[in-house]
């Protein structure tokens, strides 16, 4: 068993001990096995050429008698003399002390300063909060005004119990927060409860600030943006310090973020002290889960701990159900670790991996953050990461403080890993993604303007655009020549209607009983927790019995079966606008902006045997999932569809589905690693007759990230035909890795599917092509979201509207341009 090898652990070292681990699976093949990186000495600078105040270096000269690392000093003399600064050093690398010395310096030096530190999840603030107090205890000046001070430095966010709070808003000088909160319950009341901690704030901390993209980084953007403004309103211009251990050119990404202009600490400029590290890519005959869990057993079985990343909480939970009681259960040494936990179970968790009680996390990317979770000696990847950014995330795990580490990949069985596996050299090649963060997201930036303007009191002249940032400025100006009107600037309460981690319905909590376990967010709940579903969490089995909407609430009921729910959604596309097209005779490739809806047709389940035991037809009562988002469409005019239905007959629809599968999953290859969770596609068949596929950000209003593939479709679809020819898979049904699709029973061809790719290649290579380049109009555009015109009778309809008013058309249909 796990537990009894763990507490037998010998002092082999990691790599070898790993080794050996691979050499006793069988059946397991090594894909990749390059040489270990060798590990790094650490650079120093003396503690005497540090600006930092006395008492600072008294603790320091104690901890610390070689110096601080190079990266630290530089960071720190940045801060110290009020330059904003962006530190990107490896993992494990003493970043934290890059924001919290000087904060507290600042308190050493001015009893009344103040410092807010952001990090994106409570359990990391949480983590964060006792290492400063650790420190606060070992500086005399800062330890005496503590004792005087309660509070003094404070967690403040959405776990802080009410009681605590006023006592929080008058003491707390060095404040440790969300990017929720920051929005919610700071600067919403930052004249009633927080002006003496604006007027005297001086620093401003933005961990892992990679974090900070997509949807949630445009939400934060303002959000700081609107900080920015609140302080300019108490005479304060704090200094802005951010950290990150993999961000694709920072200075940029934190400019973009924030709105000022920031220096950066390099990756090349990094002085600690690094560990040996080494990878593996492997592979199996078997399932990759299957692979992947045997591995992870094994390698704790061999004395070592391991955090074995998953692609989704539902793998993770499987996982976990599928190893023995006596390792899961009474004190077992196995967990999962996801999303959707209580903090009182992440934490306990969090806990285990430290007193090494707990020997293997089967995790998903909730575990990539710098949490302090002890020594990790193995992180194994089933499923390559889908960014370099996790990637190194994920490695970074293990090695840390200098000591031995390893990571081992096991590629899936999809287009995308498969085609890494056969060119790992490629794969480890790429570089850092840049980040997505579309700023120009309307429904975004004009919810945070509603904002914005009830923080100056409703007057929007108040407003100062070299504070809030050119977008809310555009919209300012827009508002002044009568150019833009919209709902949200009307909202009695607009704080409460921006959720900034999803622009769609907010969580639903998971309840036993009277007891709250998690949350699920509504994108999942159609997907995990629909009315019927075996929902699995934390290792433990859930019947829903029901989901009460009103409430946002899921009923749970304690279940003990072994078998599996599966549901069956369905996905309609809406064509909203075309802006901007590159028409061949034979196709059509634009940037568009669509609606995508899915609804919940049916719910199996299944026996351990794969066998169906019952069926529930119908939507179960569940609402559908709504996103509009933007993306790119390839359209395929009816000259070419005729002459390949002629050609393929049956096999025409099946092809095009494992086309749109191709090109959905080798994606990242053209537009460069991007998160999996970050994009989809769909196929529709317009109104015109004319059949689609949708590539499309999976963010609400879009980010642009699948705008890429406007420009890039050519090569797109070169790298599928490469993929269907170098699969070894026999029969022209395929395999996973090629044409078939484990999610649908739909058969597909794959002499047909190259065919029809075939076709598509040979038309962007040799039809001349009509390129209309649309220019966006913001005024247009966000007048647009209230007002579109019924295709029926022309009549002006509200976006929110179910029907025209004049004729009674569907909204479904409203808004749809050819």
């Amino acid at each position: 068993m796990i537990l009894k090898a763990a507490t037998n652990r010998t002092n082999r070292r990691v790599m070898e001990t790993v080794q050996r681990t691979l050499a006793a699976q069988d059946g397991l093949s090594i894909l990749y096995d390059p040489p270990p990186e060798p590990p790094k000495r650490g650079s120093f600078r003396p503690l005497a050429e540090s600006s930092l105040a006395p008492v600072i270096l008294r603790y320091l000269e104690g901890r610390h008698p070689d110096g601080l690392f190079r990266h630290q000093h530089e960071a720190i003399e940045g801060v110290l003399q009020g330059r904003n600064l962006v530190v990107a050093t490896r993992t494990s690398s003493g970043k934290s002390l890059i924001y919290s010395l000087p904060a507290l310096d600042a308190i050493c030096r001015d009893p009344q300063a103040t410092a807010l530190l952001i990090y994106p999840q409570k359990a990391l603030a949480n983590d964060q909060l006792i290492k400063l107090q650790a420190l606060m205890d070992q500086i005399a000046p800062v330890r005496a005004l503590a004792a005087r001070k309660p509070f003094l430095a404070s967690r403040y966010d959405g776990s802080t119990a009410d009681s605590l709070r006023p006592t929080i808003r008058q003491n707390a000088q060095i404040l440790i927060t969300n990017p929720d909160m920051l929005h919610l319950g700071i600067l919403q009341h930052h004249h009633r409860h927080w002006a003496r901690f604006f007027a005297h704030l001086q620093l401003v901390a933005i961990d892992e600030c990679h974090e900070y993209r997509g949807v949630f980084g445009a939400n934060v953007a303002c959000v700081l943006r609107r900080l920015r403004q609140v302080c300019a309103e108490h005479g304060s211009q704090p200094c802005f310090v951010a950290t990150s251990a993999t961000v694709c050119d920072p200075g940029r990404h934190l400019e973009r973020l924030t709105g000022v202009e920031f220096e950066s600490i390099a990756p090349d400029q990094d002085g600690s002290i690094q560990g040996r590290r080494k990878f593996w890519m492997v592979g199996s005959a078997d399932h990759y889960y299957d692979t992947g869990r045997k591995l992870a057993s094994a390698l704790a079985a061999a004395g070592l701990t391991v955090l074995a990343f998953c692609p989704s909480r539902i793998v993770a939970e499987r996982m976990l159900a599928r190893l023995p009681r006596s390792e899961t259960h009474d004190g077992g040494c196995v967990r999962v670790y996801r999303a959707g936990l209580s903090a009182e179970q992440r934490e306990a968790i969090e806990q285990g991996l430290r007193d090494r009680s707990i020997r293997l996390v089967f995790a998903t990317s909730a575990l990539e953050l710098g949490i302090d979770i002890g020594t990790i000696d193995v992180t194994l990847c089933i499923g390559l990461p889908p960014t370099m950014m996790s990637l190194w995330q994920r490695a970074g795990r293990a090695a840390r403080g200098g000591r031995e580490g390893a990571t081992i990949l096991i590629p899936a069985d999809t287009p995308i890993d498969t085609h890494y596996a056969d060119h790992p050299d490629e794969f480890f090649g790429r570089d850092q993604e840049p980040l997505a963060l579309n700023l120009t997201n309307q429904r975004i930036v004009c919810q945070h303007y509603a904002c914005a303007v009830q923080e100056v009191g409703g007057d929007e002249d108040r407003l100062r655009p070299q504070m809030i940032g050119s977008e809310l400025a555009r919209v300012q100006e827009l508002r002044r020549q009568g150019r833009v009107n919209r709902e949200e600037f009307y909202r009695a309460d607009p704080h409460a209607e921006v959720s900034l981690r999803s622009a769609g319905e907010g969580a639903y909590s998971l309840v036993v009983g009277e007891d709250k376990i998690g949350e699920i967010d509504s994108f999942h709940l159609l997907r995990e927790s629909y009315r019927n579903a075996i929902y699995r969490h934390g290792g433990q089995v859930f019947r829903v019995k029901d989901v009460i909407r009103g409430r946002r609430q899921v009923r749970l009921q304690r279940e003990y079966a072994r078998n599996e729910t599966c549901p069956f959604i369905q996905k309609k596309i809406r064509l909203k606008q075309q802006y901007s097209t590159i028409d061949y005779p034979s196709l059509r490739v634009a940037h568009v902006a669509i609606d995508v809806s899915e609804f919940l047709v049916a719910v199996t389940e299944k026996d351990p045997t794969g066998q169906t035991v019952r069926t529930w037809q119908g939507s179960q009562g569940m609402p559908a999932h709504r996103l509009p988002t933007e993306g790119a469409m390839l359209l395929i005019r009816p000259p070419l569809w005729s002459r390949l239905l002629a050609g393929l007959g049956g096999d025409a629809f099946g092809s095009l589905q494992a086309t749109e599968r191709l090109l959905c999953s080798l994606f990242p290859t053209v537009a460069g690693p991007c998160d999996a969770q970050d994009f989809s596609s769909g196929i529709e068949r317009l109104p015109s007759g004319e059949y689609a596929i949708f590539l499309y950000d999976l963010v609400y209003d879009g980010v642009g990230l699948t705008e890429a593939a406007v420009a890039t479709i050519g090569q797109l679809v070169g790298n599928s035909l490469e993929r269907l020819d170098a699969c070894s898979c026999p029969g022209d049904e395929g395999c996973f890795r090629c044409v078939a699709n484990p999610r649908e029973d739909q058969r597909a061809s794959k002499a047909a599917t190259r065919q029809l790719l075939q076709a598509i290649a040979n038309a962007l290579r040799d039809e001349a092509p009509t390129v209309i380049r649309a220019e966006r109009d913001w005024a247009v555009e966000l007048q647009s979201e209230t007002a579109l015109s019924c295709r029926r009778c022309g009549a002006t309809v509200r976006a929110d509207s179910r029907f025209c008013s004049n004729c009674g058309e569907p909204q479904e249909e409203v808004g749809q341009c050819l």
